[in-house]
């Protein structure tokens, strides 16, 4: 009784997590009405979706729409050459005699209506609504675990025909924003490629997919949402057989091996039909609106009480934070769903919650993709020779070569924020005569310039050492740091370098229960952040006042890319007892701190208070205190 007891205590206890997480929320930067969406198919067959942007004023919508990215196309340069290159290469020499032969494929894509569809298309809105305004693209997000960009291709997914293929990784988040894909294929991927494209098939060898997210926010109802977690706790064995029973399995708080989504989902079906968890509705809702709020709140339930871990393997991935809680493409994959053990040890302070559903519009993450395939684009670069053509490498005209460098666009993107510059050295040693050097720097202004690719000729002249060219690349980070100090010379290819930078960004988010931050005499937490960036120490703090009423408060910081994570310790700042300071905490390979307040931190004669109460003292005096030395395995490189 006592084992079950505590079973049920922690369940209990477990469940009010929930509650913080549904909140009332305020339209956060541009939110989409989730239901104000109009559909308008464009002349060319192109159709266009767009939302209107939520209003703050419940139930009332506006006339200001955003569409979902859409017309996805190969990029092009200022001068309008279409930025794709095909190029088969062969030498007059068989391969046994150390010929070659294959292509080198690079091209770079974007999305966006061209000018002559955005006319059509505000038209086209303002006919099927009064006063209606096209204000752009719907502001995107991107899953930061996983590639939004990706390229698919049985030729080019074969390594046998593809020596090496290389991607940004990322979708581009803005209208006009690039993609870029580059590969090497050998002489059977460069002929099973160019088939596809050359002759009159439907489709081609390679389709380019785009991962997006954005937000849309549920309407507001006459109606509540009742948690009786009392119920559960009373009758806990009664439903726990009566689920196994009827569903043939266990009952999902009890046992900690891996479910499916459809098992989770059985689970929390079953809550509602046990009348622990209860929508009542005050007024007549149509199926679409009922859907919504319904799928918006499991999504809360599948965050609060899972962790989500890969499906190759035994270890959960951590906690999923409030902005990944959505069904992406394949979060329905696998049985990696796990009854989440490490919840927060928030003491229970009431049995029963009630959401009213009149105050309150839920911020939900949808997915959104876009798919296109070559075919669809090849028809305007086939006959222009910048863009496909074939060459015979012994043929003298090729003795100049071009030395490619692809700037990395998550470096690309970080340069508004965090970088200066790029300089890259190169260097040939020739057979005869003088070796070749040369340098390119990188900046914002030659980004605009010239996009992401720098070139470099390398002249061969009567150079007959074959070997490639090295190169050497160094980072200037926002204050005046660089990376690496002596940077170490690399063999380069042929058919290009992408530079990636040594830093990537993670926004790190901050969660607090305002209510029981205000309860407990606090008056602002501070999330203080020590990591690595460029191999030195840095740190940054994130801060949530309870005067300002947010729950969660995020902030971008950019970490050196072989760590596993950063450290981090609370702030706190009490109206009478003025600073508190908790423990060093590392976090691996999570984004999202929630600020948990030990249940002895406001008891003055417990040990916790006094450790807190004397680091607040001395924070000041050791602020210069190097702390990730205590932690050298978090930040070993991979």
């Amino acid at each position: 009784m006592k084992q079950q007891s505590r079973t049920t205590l922690k369940i209990l206890r477990n469940m009010l997590i929930l509650a913080l997480l549904i909140l009332p929320l305020t339209m956060l930067g541009q939110n989409m009405d989730a239901m104000n969406k109009i559909d308008i198919k464009l002349d060319d067959g192109t159709t266009v979706i767009l939302y209107g942007q939520s209003s703050k004023v419940i139930g009332q919508k506006t006339n200001k729409y955003y569409m979902l990215p859409t017309g996805l196309k190969i990029g092009s340069k200022p001068d309008g050459t279409p930025e794709f290159l095909f190029a088969k290469f062969t030498t007059e020499e068989r391969e046994v005699q150390g010929g070659i032969g294959g292509a080198i494929m690079h091209f770079l894509m974007e999305w966006g209506l061209t000018p002559e569809q955005k006319v059509e298309l505000e038209r086209k809105l303002a006919a099927k609504k009064k006063g209606a305004k096209f204000m752009g693209a719907i502001p995107m997000s991107l899953d930061d675990k996983a590639d939004s960009f990706r390229i698919i291709s049985a030729t080019m997914s074969d390594n046998k025909r593809t020596s090496s293929l290389v991607t940004s990784g990322k979708a581009p988040l803005i209208e006009g924003g690039k993609a870029a894909a580059a590969s090497q294929l050998d002489k059977y991927g460069a002929q099973l490629l160019a088939s596809t494209f050359e002759k009159a098939n439907s489709i081609t060898d390679l389709s380019v997919v785009l991962d997006y997210y954005f937000t849309l926010q549920t309407p507001a109802v006459k109606g509540k949402i009742v948690f009786d977690w009392t119920k559960l706790a009373t009758q806990y064995d009664k439903i726990s057989a009566e689920y196994k029973e009827s569903h043939n399995g266990h009952w999902f708080w009890k046992h900690n091996e891996k479910q499916s989504y459809d098992e989770v989902r059985s689970h929390f079906d079953f809550l509602r039909e046990s009348e622990v968890i209860r929508f009542e509705w005050e007024e007549m809702l149509n199926d679409e609106r009922v859907t919504v709020i319904r799928e918006a709140f499991f999504q809360y339930f599948l965050n609060a009480f899972t962790d989500l871990g890969d499906s190759n393997s035994d270890e959960a991935t951590g906690a999923m934070t409030l902005a990944d809680t959505l069904a992406v493409p394949d979060i329905r994959k696998g049985n990696s769903y796990t009854y989440k053990t490490s919840l927060s040890k928030t003491s229970i302070k009431r049995k029963t919650k009630v959401i009213d559903l009149r105050e309150v519009r839920l911020a939900v993450k949808q997915p959104h993709q876009i798919v296109g395939n070559l075919a669809s684009w090849y028809d305007q670069v086939k006959d222009n020779p910048k863009c496909i053509y074939s060459v015979n490498l012994n043929d003298p005209f090729f003795k100049h070569r071009d030395i490619r460098f692809v700037l990395d666009l998550e470096a690309k993107e970080m340069f508004d924020e965090a970088i200066n510059y790029v300089t890259v050295n190169v260097r040939k040693k020739r057979s005869s005569g003088n070796d070749y050097e040369d340098h390119l720097t990188i900046d914002k202004v030659f980004i605009e310039k010239n996009g992401i690719t720098g070139v470099k000729t390398y002249a061969r002249g009567e150079d007959t050492d074959s070997s490639a060219y090295e190169y050497q690349a160094q980072w200037s980070l926002s204050g005046g740091n660089i990376y690496p100090k002596n940077p170490r010379w690399q063999t380069g290819a042929w058919e290009g370098v992408t530079l990636e930078p040594p830093v990537t960004p993670r926004t790190v988010e901050l969660e607090a229960d305002i209510d029981e931050l205000k309860n407990s005499g606090i008056t602002r937490i501070t999330a203080q952040i020590a990591y690595k960036q460029f191999d030195k120490e840095v740190r940054s703090n994130i801060q949530l006042s309870t005067q300002k009423g947010e729950p969660i408060i995020n902030k971008k910081i950019f970490v050196d890319k072989d760590t596993n994570g950063y450290v981090y310790r609370l702030i706190i700042n009490h109206k009478k007892e003025k600073k508190l300071v908790l423990p060093w905490e590392p976090m691996v390979n999570d984004n999202y701190i929630y600020a948990v307040i030990p249940e002895d931190l406001m008891d003055t004669e417990s040990e916790v208070f006094k450790i807190a109460k004397k680091t607040g003292e001395d924070i000041v005096k050791k602020a210069s205190e190097k702390v990730l030395d205590k932690f050298e395995e978090l930040f070993k490189s991979n």
